[in-house]
């Protein structure tokens, strides 16, 4: 089957919404001989390099993408220019995957079977909590961008033959603002790659970054991601554990980001508990997840993450935000570190357990969400679509 894949930005591999995409394109190819084509309005030269070095063709179709006002403010005479050059889809492609908008509104109107990879209502639109981590400029711009394109958004979501979602949490999000149900399919792992790593290592890596509790925490630095909260967490920890360490790793290129974290960790005082890490290599990531006490990825809004999956895969207790599903109460702790007070009392009662009151199901993980599990139920939807 000859696949159409439509997403927005691709500027980084390590990003969820472009990993899920590089990793579930390959995998159709690969794994079910599917023909995939990406289509994006920009790409990074990573990006198009590893799609190309798997056999998937990229199709640029834009000079800028949603991370520019002007692509808003233009947004129906782009579509209108992509949808004639982009005609042939409908002949040449037996379906098309789009992951969000506004590459639903583009692609609503061919006349091809179509799945939407919703990885939750857009998030800009109808996610109030998520608009409060922008600027006040900001916010008001895409209040007034909502103004215009809500409709366009709902009617192309009305349009689509499945919709596809990341986690169960969407399902009644979805059902509320697009009247819709959805498919959770959940962003698979590689239990290949995640596994524990061999304890001389784990050894070896922990005399190099002393700490009790040691943490990990994998950021972008978004708001979503809870990182300037849980600066103020740690530091709330320290009266009780003195020695805290919080690794932290930045997976995206951003030296003003960073540059303004390591400005308000000197500010706080906590130069000596946290460390930054850089942007860790893939491949480094089971050591670190193995040798630390907890991976912690309090994420705000965010009911799925791959990196406490992925420790949990490692052995190691995960700490996850207010609505994490890996959470459950035997593997670790759910915290609100948007009220840092209450996390902090949390984390004080989780950091005395002892380490063999955790369970962690690992073989339970590989056969829900082994990123070939998960690969299946995608396909299945594609081809149930596509009849």
């Amino acid at each position: 089957m000859k696949i159409a894949w439509f997403h927005g930005n691709m500027q980084h591999t390590n990003s969820g919404g472009t990993r899920f995409v590089i990793d579930y394109s390959i995998g159709l190819k690969q794994l079910f001989n599917h023909e995939l084509t990406v289509f994006c309005d920009s790409a990074s030269n990573e990006v198009i390099f590893r799609l190309k070095e798997a056999g998937v063709p990229v199709i640029v179709m834009d000079q800028t993408s949603t991370n520019n006002p002007l692509y808003w403010l233009t947004l129906p005479w782009r579509n209108k220019r992509k949808r004639k050059r982009l005609e042939y889809v409908e002949t040449e492609f037996d379906c098309i995957v789009n992951s969000l908008f506004p590459m639903n509104v583009l692609v609503a109107h061919f006349k091809v079977p179509k799945v939407q990879m919703c990885y939750e209502p857009f998030a800009f639109f109808y996610d109030s909590g998520f608009l409060k981590n922008f600027t006040v400029p900001q916010q008001l711009f895409f209040r007034a961008m909502k103004v215009f394109y809500e409709r366009s958004d709902k009617v192309a979501v009305a349009k689509m033959e499945e919709i596809l979602t990341v986690n169960k949490t969407n399902l009644p999000k979805i059902e509320a603002i697009y009247g819709r149900l959805a498919t959770p399919v959940y962003a698979g792992i590689d239990p290949q790659v995640y596994h524990r790593a061999d304890e001389k290592e784990i050894d070896q890596l922990r005399k190099k970054h002393p700490g009790e509790p040691l943490l990990f925490h994998s950021t972008d630095l978004t708001g979503i991601k809870g990182t300037y909260p849980l600066l103020e967490t740690i530091k709330r920890l320290l009266p009780k554990f003195p020695r805290i360490k919080l690794l932290v790793t930045v997976y995206l290129d951003l030296p003003d980001g960073i540059a303004r974290l390591q400005k308000r960790i000197k500010e706080m005082g906590l130069e000596r508990h946290i460390e930054y890490l850089g942007c860790l290599p893939k491949e480094d990531l089971p050591l670190y997840y193995s040798t630390v006490d907890f991976v912690c990825q309090p994420s705000l809004n965010q009911p799925a993450n791959w990196p406490l999956k992925e420790a949990m895969l490692c052995g190691t207790p995960i700490i996850g935000g207010a609505e994490s599903e890996e959470v459950d109460g035997r593997n670790g702790a759910k915290v609100d570190v948007s009220d840092p007070a209450r996390a902090a009392t949390i984390l004080k009662e989780l950091f005395v357990r002892d380490r063999s009151a955790f369970e962690i199901d690992a073989e339970g993980l590989k056969r829900e969400y082994s990123i070939e599990t998960c690969l299946a139920q995608f396909n299945d939807v594609v081809k149930k679509a596509c009849r």
